[in-house]
């Protein structure tokens, strides 16, 4: 009888241990989940940032016009605010520019607009 009594008191202290560990198992899950709740929106707002358009000025040369496609080829010069080299790049216009005051061969400002990889030339106006 005696070694009943100590095994069903281990047992027991092993039950209070383990029902001890689930509580605290459940308070740090919930710790967690708060915490990555209240996170998401900081993960939201690092996406907006990188994910928010920049505007850049540059200047370079018209290689090719295509009107129909309403897209400009340019051989430009460095720029800095997306820190691109000097390269000779397609664009997409936007629908507003008017490619008629430009032609193959002018030296252009022109502004871009847009993020990652994907930027629009929102003016283009020969250098001056």
């Amino acid at each position: 009888m005696l070694v009943s009594r100590h095994i069903f008191q281990a047992g027991r202290a092993m039950l209070g241990t383990s029902l001890l560990l689930l509580g605290l198992g459940t308070v740090l899950l919930r710790t967690d989940q708060s915490l990555a709740q209240g996170m998401k929106d900081m993960r939201g707002m690092e996406n907006s940032k990188q994910m928010a358009p920049a505007t850049a000025k540059g200047t370079g040369t018209v290689t090719t016009l295509n009107g129909s496609d309403h897209k400009v080829t340019l051989d430009h010069g460095p720029i800095p605010a997306i820190k691109w080299p000097p390269m000779k790049m397609e664009f997409a216009v936007a629908p507003s520019v008017d490619l008629a005051k430009v032609k193959t061969g002018d030296k252009v400002d022109f502004t871009l607009s847009g993020s990652g990889g994907s930027y629009t030339v929102e003016s283009i106006t020969p250098a001056k």
